[in-house]
């Protein structure tokens, strides 16, 4: 019975057979590992998702009045366009595993474009909140709180194109709170005199030049205006690095295909990941412009 044993099995000195290839487990440790990853960057997420939503349940007043000034055009086009490179990244993940290099190039390339416009569109909206301002500033004997895009700064004067109302009358007001929509809808500084928002969409912008000697306070539309623009560019912020990341290996797998080298193993654990970042923003987007 021992020599049976001796003859079938391994011998002592010997290494023990690798579990996984001798117990024919059909996953691939890569894919376990990118799994795992995923599991991880899930937990993130949902901790950062949590946190917003908390913050939001607190001031839902001063949260829905500054998404309004997001760009839900902007978002919306980026949707499509993630949702479109979800496609594009499964048709590579197929070409590689078809062995179909043409398409495998076809595919990576469209995806790589969909994620260098998803981030342009997302730099255009970062400059924008950059260039949009609440200043607070004299004009004569009076406070005015004026808010808009600036559109030229010298070293005299900011010309603003927005909207103004007295500060005055406003008492108490912290004006990191306030937001474009209060400013267009109290034009007199009265709630008795304010517009109703329908008014206030009505009413045109006008170009304002404020010498920087009368500014008290300016503030642009960055993390440091209130709580919401610091949530939203968490974020926008660490989605937009993950699709950064994204890029390095389609860019890898598209310069292996240029040289006719395909790895479908691993075009389709990128693509497991591309799939999740797509995954995230479609979370991102009803909570932070739609809701």
């Amino acid at each position: 019975m021992s020599q049976a044993t001796a003859e079938q099995d391994y011998l002592p000195e010997d290494h023990a057979p690798d579990p996984v290839i001798s117990h024919g487990d059909p996953t691939p440790p890569g894919k376990v590992a990118i799994w795992l990853f995923l599991a991880s960057e899930i937990m993130f997420f949902v901790a950062l998702l949590g946190s917003y939503i908390v913050l939001r349940a607190g001031s839902p007043r001063l949260f829905s009045a500054h998404a309004a000034a997001l760009s839900k055009p902007l978002a919306a086009t980026n949707t499509v366009v993630l949702i479109f490179s979800s496609l594009t990244m499964a048709l590579s993940v197929e070409a590689a595993q078809q062995g179909k290099r043409g398409k495998l190039l076809l595919f990576l390339t469209l995806t790589i474009l969909c994620a260098l416009t998803f981030m342009g569109i997302k730099s255009i909206e970062y400059t924008d909140k950059y260039f949009h301002h609440t200043i607070v500033a004299k004009d004569g004997n009076k406070f005015y709180v004026y808010d808009g895009h600036q559109e030229e700064r010298n070293g005299k004067e900011v010309t603003l194109l927005g909207y103004r109302m007295p500060l005055g009358d406003q008492p108490g007001m912290n004006v990191h709170l306030i937001s474009q929509q209060d400013v267009a809808t109290h034009p007199n500084g009265t709630d008795s005199d304010a517009l109703s928002p329908d008014e206030a969409k009505k009413r045109p912008a006008e170009t304002f030049k404020i010498l920087l000697a009368n500014i008290n306070t300016d503030l642009n539309y960055m993390p440091s205006k209130n709580i919401f623009y610091s949530c939203y560019f968490v974020l926008t912020g660490v989605h937009g690095l993950h699709v950064l990341a994204g890029l390095i290996p389609l860019t890898l797998l598209l310069i292996q295909a240029i040289r006719g080298k395909m790895f479908p193993p691993h075009t389709e654990y990128v693509g497991l990941y591309w799939h999740f970042v797509d995954l995230v923003w479609i979370f991102l987007f009803p909570l932070l412009y739609l809701i």
